[in-house]
């Protein structure tokens, strides 16, 4: 449906005076202001009257940018494109005509992907369509908005869809594919080894290379005509924006770009010479997101973070402007100001100071250099903190947020839209590179706020609050994350959301919570004035902690588990011991902002993290002896062989047409397509069908590229030797309860099975190796950084000195009260 913007809430303005306006977190604490941030989840904050800091970026200050194709961004639209996209993959390699996007010929135009998940929804156990009913085809004409009646809708499905959805579902919810752990194209992408290369296959799509025996099942022979890897066939969901490092802008230069762009955009879009409203320019972005063929593609320098003095921040810093420069009072205060935001997340009250270390992109602020039209996609802040973002000068940023108290709903309603994405990605919405109208949102029961930021304005997002919005022109934001007092319980829920998902931590929660009872127990009521509530919390969250790690370390005690008592953390033993010939890769993070295209830099928190669930391994955590490279018990060796007729072979009589493709869709032989080889029937493609590749395939270098031709005539000059009816070949046998896997190993695993030694945090050793570790290699350790009694006084202290203020105000007050309270009567 077309954008409405009558359909959101505008979102609060709050002008606070200058005695306000100096203490930002007192400010933003208040209760009337926190059920604002509740209600609405955006607020805009306009300073006072003069305060106005120096634009402070040095000259010298460089930026690369992404490129957003806006058709791309939508929701719906990838999930289409990447369903017919991968569903033609299927079909050419199965000798099979390409289908079409669209049905036709009904009340309205249906969808092939909307027409698979509406089956899948009413069928989700259906292997033979001949069991289905009048009734059935009545149910799927009713779900699709077509004539109730008539078996047309199924007829389509079965033509159409079929054999590919009936691929599908032999592969389950398998979508862990290899992935590579080299930068050598010419290596198979599950052994990481270059060796055979007349025996190598490289996907026709993905340039990806595999050794013919590191399929599962093997093949003996190389398939004739095009071949495509499972990834390309199944889809992974992958999505980035385009991005071009060497090529970097100074502000004029991408100001000219940006003039050059709305020049040309004007005279589409307005009458010449007139600039357009922004009411019209919101209208146009999203009808340009919501249209699956619009190929408008912007700039937008985001998330950048340079490290050199003078380019870290557009305020006024202690080290920038130098002070030979004559920097003034006024430059001084506006460089210590606690809305400066190099100084936010450390401002008085802001939980983050705990954390005691420098964040990048979260207590370090990062810069946003915006063009028409450029966007920034649904998303939340990392472990669910609250936001600052100032715009330094520029045109209109508009923003739309979901208050956090939808922000489930939100994400229901995103996977119900795209299920087989999220199975895909499951950490899509926190990649940034996702759309979806607000009007369309609040047409179901999710309420959205608006607002549009002008030079010198705040808005600040509450936690867990989804937000997205567009740039109206040329603009320079910065942004920063802080915390308050209320966001400690939903920091808690975002480390068990992240798990889930494995999103990797960015700081230690728990940490953070000791370091707050630390800081409680032995600086006294000073700092922690008013906040009893707040002990009380940590005090509650700390015990259930504490709890959980001792349960968990009791059950896995065992003769298999050496105990390593320790005061400071070890680096991490990720370095074979035995040896190799092929270099060990390190677990690569997944993290959102890499996903969304930035260029992946070292973590110095991997080795803090557990390499399995991405968690911050906190105080006891398990290092697992994988000198074998067998965890998991992934390795089992090749399953028996076998017989298997002529008749189950797949290439056999290289038959023709839907009911071979369904056949072989199903058959344990042919459970991964790659066995099939190239059909005699001609393809017709057809020209729409094949868009341009939303993400762009790995470009080789000349020398990759001569490689990868030369793997491909090796490919195609291969000796083959047809079957013989008299002999008996052979196929994998696998269990009867199980369907044969698409992929040799679960991809986590096999990276980590390259590794002499792993980090798991507790949990995941529990769910990996039995809840009492019998299954934990011999010679693997308990790993103890903190004591549990040295835990447990922590608790007891700050316990105590609870107990203590308690007694001190009941004295006073004459009754008894709870720690809160006492803490927020005599702490005054």
């Amino acid at each position: 449906m077309p954008f409405d913007k009558s359909l959101l809430r505008e979102c609060p303005t709050l002008h606070p005076t200058e005695t306000e306006f100096g203490s930002p977190i007192e400010y933003l604490s208040r209760a009337e202001v926190c059920a604002l941030g509740a209600e609405f989840g955006l607020i805009k904050v306009v300073p006072p009257p003069g305060w106005k800091p120096p634009f402070s970026l040095a000259p010298s200050f460089l930026f690369h940018t992404r490129t957003q194709k806006l058709g791309d961004l939508g929701l719906c639209n990838r999930s289409r494109m990447f369903f017919v996209e991968s569903m033609n993959r299927f079909m050419q390699m199965s000798g099979l005509k390409p289908r079409n996007s669209w049905l036709s010929g009904y009340l309205k135009p249906i969808h092939t992907y909307d027409l698979y998940l509406a089956f899948k929804e009413l069928f989700p156990a259906v292997t033979d369509l001949s069991t289905l009913t009048r009734e059935d085809a009545w149910r799927l004409n009713r779900k699709m908005g077509v004539d109730t009646c008539g078996w047309r809708l199924l007829h389509s499905f079965k033509e159409v869809l079929w054999p590919y959805a009936q691929f599908l579902a032999r592969n389950g919810d398998n979508f862990d594919f290899p992935t590579t752990l080299t930068d050598n194209p010419d290596c198979c992408i599950v052994c990481s080894k270059s060796h055979s290369p007349t025996t190598m296959l490289m996907c026709d799509n993905c340039d990806d290379a595999y050794h013919m025996k590191c399929l599962v099942p093997a093949l003996e022979t190389v398939p004739d005509g095009t071949w495509y890897c499972d990834r390309c066939l199944v889809g992974s969901g992958e999505y980035g924006f385009e991005e071009n490092p060497e090529l970097r802008y100074n502000l004029w230069e991408f100001v000219q770009d940006c003039q050059n762009f709305e020049r040309d955009f004007y005279e589409v879009h307005g009458a010449q010479g007139t600039p357009l409203t922004v009411e019209k320019i919101e209208r146009i972005f999203w009808r340009r997101v919501e249209e699956g063929t619009s190929d408008v593609k912007v700039k937008y320098g985001a998330d950048i973070h340079n490290s050199t003095n003078g380019e870290v921040s557009g305020f006024p810093t202690a080290d920038y402007p130098p002070l030979s420069s004559g920097r003034s009072r006024e430059v001084e205060q506006y460089a210590r100001h606690p809305w400066n935001l190099t100084q936010l997340p450390f401002a008085k009250g802001s939980l983050l100071n705990q954390i005691q270390r420098q964040i990048s992109g979260m207590t370090v602020p990062w810069l946003y250099v915006g063009s028409l039209l450029s966007t920034f996609c649904w998303h939340v802040e990392d472990h669910y903190t609250l936001s600052a973002n100032y715009c330094h000068f520029g045109n209109m940023k508009t923003w739309y947020g979901i208050p956090s108290a939808y922000a489930d709903k939100f994400e229901d309603h995103m996977r119900q839209l795209a299920p087989d994405l999220f199975q895909r990605q499951p950490d899509l919405l926190h990649q940034l590179v996702t759309l979806i109208s607000p009007s369309d949102l609040a047409q179901v029961g999710i309420p959205v706020v608006s607002t549009r930021q002008g030079p010198n304005e705040f808005v600040v997002t509450f936690p867990r609050v989804y937000h997205a919005g567009f740039n109206c022109g040329f603009n320079l934001n910065e942004a920063v994350n802080f915390s308050m007092d209320s966001w400690l319980p939903i920091g808690e829920k975002a480390v068990e959301d992240y798990r889930i998902i494995r999103k990797e931590n960015v700081f230690d929660h728990y940490k953070l919570i000791e370091n707050i009872l630390r800081s409680f127990e032995r600086d006294g009521p000073g700092e922690w004035r008013g906040r009893g509530e707040l002990i009380e919390q940590c005090l509650s969250s700390f015990s259930a902690f504490v709890q959980r790690q001792a349960s968990l370390v009791g059950r896995l005690k065992s003769d298999r588990f050496s105990e390593k008592h320790m005061c400071t953390r070890l680096a991490h033993p990720a370095a074979p011991i035995t040896p190799k010939d092929e270099a060990v890769a390190r677990f690569v993070p997944t993290d959102a902002k890499q996903k969304s295209g930035l260029k992946a830099v070292a973590n110095d928190n991997n080795d803090k993290l557990c390499d399995i669930c991405r968690t911050f391994l906190s105080h006891q955590y398990c290092l697992i002896n994988n000198r074998n490279h067998r965890f998991g018990n992934w390795y089992k060796g090749r399953p028996k062989k076998i017989p298997m007729t002529p008749e189950e072979w797949p290439y056999v009589a290289q038959r023709t047409g839907t009911d071979v493709a369904v056949e072989i869709a199903w058959k344990e032989s042919g459970a991964c397509l790659q066995q099939v080889s190239g059909l005699s029937l001609e393809i017709k493609t057809e020209s729409n069908l094949y868009t341009e590749h939303v993400r762009p395939k790995r470009k080789l270098s000349e020398a990759a590229a001569q490689g990868a031709k030369k793997q491909r005539n090796l490919r195609s000059s291969a000796i083959k030797e047809p079957p013989r009816p008299q002999k008996r070949s052979v196929k994998e046998e696998t269990p009867p309860a199980q369907p044969t896997s698409k992929t040799p190993v679960n991809s986590i695993f096999r990276e980590l099975n390259r590794l002499d030694i792993l980090r798991l945090c507790l949990q995941c050793t529990a769910n990996e190796c039995g809840e009492n570790g019998e299954r934990v290699p011999r010679f693997s350790e308990i790993v103890y950084e903190r004591e549990f009694d040295d835990m447990a006084a922590v608790v007891s202290s700050a316990r105590a000195r609870l107990k203590q203020y308690a007694s001190e105000s009941g004295e006073v007050s004459g009754g008894e009260v709870s720690g809160a309270e006492a803490i927020g009567t005599a702490c005054l």
